[in-house]
């Protein structure tokens, strides 16, 4: 657990989420950890079939999923298992997560079913603190962040993880809104900065 894991989570490429996760991973890097940035839109992930296959305990790591073979998502699972820290950068759609994200999340049932059966490589993994950046072109609503934030809380519990107080931005809407001088900017890099001195600290 020497790297942190960025996922970026946008379906837009070169909007304000990447550049949330490239600064995500430059704050890492100052903080003198190494960080990988990983969009989830270049992976193939099929859709959870609520089949139940995952919930025989007999199952284990990747077989757990009757689709594990069929498509990408293990690759993006396996460094919610490694990494030292995770951190994401999303845009959000109608008030939650894209669905693309969204998708892979509803495949971490497998994990949900592992930890309640105990299994040792799952409820093994040291304590962790994931981060998240969320970014809205909606200026306004109540609301506007509740939905991501208890989906990513829940999805991170499964491999034993804490979310932190996700950073929220909202009317940041065109590709330039996130410009290197930017305060905005400024404060994407210093949590990363903050999270990978946290998962130190955690060590």
């Amino acid at each position: 657990m020497s790297r942190a894991a960025v996922f970026a989570c946008s379906h837009r490429r070169g909007g304000n989420s990447d550049r949330a996760a490239e600064l995500l991973a430059e704050g890492v890097r100052r903080a003198g950890g190494e960080a990988d940035v990983f969009y989830v839109r270049n992976y193939e992930v099929l859709a959870c079939l609520a089949c139940g296959y995952c919930d025989v305990a007999e199952r284990q790591g990747i077989t757990r999923c009757v689709l594990g073979p069929k498509d990408q998502a293990w690759d993006l699972f396996e460094h919610c298992l490694t990494a030292r820290t995770i951190l994401f950068a999303s845009p959000i759609y109608f008030y939650h997560l894209p669905s693309r994200l969204k998708t892979w999340i509803d495949r971490g049932q497998q994990f949900w079913r592992a930890r309640l059966d105990n299994e040792p490589w799952i409820a093994g993994l040291p304590r962790r603190t994931a981060h998240a950046v969320l970014v809205a072109g909606q200026p306004s609503g109540e609301k506007l962040f509740d939905g991501a934030r208890l989906t990513l809380k829940y999805f991170v519990q499964n491999f034993n993880m804490d979310l932190a107080a996700p950073l929220t931005f909202r009317g940041l809407d065109t590709r330039e809104d996130l410009h290197a001088e930017s305060d905005s900017a400024r404060r994407i890099a210093e949590l990363g900065e903050r999270a990978w001195t946290t998962a130190l600290e955690e060590a």
